[in-house]
């Protein structure tokens, strides 16, 4: 048997010592996301610049509680347009900003509840230019005179809720849980939406229980005949992509399940929302170059659907050669 022999620091040291003489420092790159470092400019589009008055009413007949433009009010149309913003694109540069952060430009519901959608909160078509800020065309146009410049654009976008089309049957908005009235199946069947909501990658939640707008739901929805096809892409008028549950107080579970002051609230669980408003805003950074989202009310919207929104979204981006495109969301 051999002899203990102690060891001390000296002698680890001395192991050491040629290790510690052959290494030589390294210098390793931080990663660095390639669409960092931008300085924003916000833009409420309506309230920065008049380029045509022309489209001051968004060509809606009748008077300001229908068409909405009433520069004397504060919560109406103002006149501002992507034509005005895009004279304007100098100035912005000229203030050291990289990049133009731009309300949601889509087409609202002009009038709702005594005021009207100035800010672009209001969607009823994902797919068009709202009329009060101009055409498909001048935004277009706008995004490609920003690239001009250098200047990055970020479009405001929303997946939380649409605007106030769906009323209910029972005439009451207060907010139902869970606990009192679960969602249920079209045979009946109590079902927890978070339980089987789609991530994009769930195989559970790819047989996602079928739904009926009379059975299923705590609020019985019911859209008015004016409004049936109202919203865009079609797939948004049917009701039972909504919780339908009333209006949120915004705690607790109807902060996630309820109607923002009666905006109707995606059903953000279910898969066909999902890749609804996936397929919705890749066709804005495909077809118009856009370089961003800020992400309204992200707090508002499960988990599950930004695990597969924000990834499918973010490779459509790269797809079309754009790496540095962020997202960044309302907390």
């Amino acid at each position: 048997m051999k002899p203990f022999l102690p060891f001390s620091w000296r002698h680890l040291a001395a192991l050491l010592l040629p290790a510690v003489l052959w290494a030589q420092p390294v210098s390793v790159p931080r990663f660095t996301h390639p669409g960092t470092g931008q300085t924003f400019y916000f833009v409420l589009t309506d309230r920065f610049a008049n380029g045509r008055t022309d489209n001051d009413t968004g060509g809606y007949s009748g008077g300001p509680e229908d068409h909405g433009f009433d520069p004397t009010r504060i919560g109406y149309f103002h006149g501002g347009d992507f034509a005005g913003l895009t004279a304007h694109l100098d100035y912005i540069k000229g203030l050291g900003a990289t990049a133009i952060w731009v309300t949601p430009p889509f087409h609202n519901k002009p009038v709702q509840n005594g005021s009207a959608a100035y800010h672009g909160y209001w969607i009823l078509d994902f797919l068009r230019i709202d009329p009060h800020l101009g055409t498909d065309t001048e935004f277009r146009d706008f995004i490609a005179q920003a690239h001009a410049r250098g200047l990055k654009v970020y479009m405001d976008i929303i997946t939380n809720h649409t605007a106030d089309v769906i009323q209910y049957a029972e005439g009451d908005y207060s907010y139902v849980g869970e606990e009192s009235a679960p969602t249920r199946r079209t045979d009946g069947v109590p079902f927890t939406a978070r339980a089987v909501a789609f991530n994009g990658r769930s195989l559970a939640s790819l047989a996602f229980p079928k739904l009926d707008a009379v059975r299923s739901f705590a609020r019985t929805p019911v859209v008015p005949p004016a409004e049936l096809a109202a919203k865009n892409p079609a797939w948004l008028n049917n009701p039972i992509y909504y919780h339908n549950r009333g209006n949120s107080t915004f705690e607790g579970e109807s902060s996630l399940y309820g109607d923002f002051s009666g905006l109707d609230d995606t059903f953000t669980e279910h898969p066909d929302v999902v890749r609804g408003f996936t397929e919705i805003y890749r066709h804005w950074i495909e077809s118009y170059a856009i370089d961003g989202f800020r992400v309204d009310t992200v707090r508002h919207v499960n988990l599950e659907f930004w695990q597969a929104f924000s990834p499918a979204l973010r490779a459509s981006a790269r797809a079309v050669g754009r790496p540095g495109f962020i997202q960044f969301g309302e907390v």
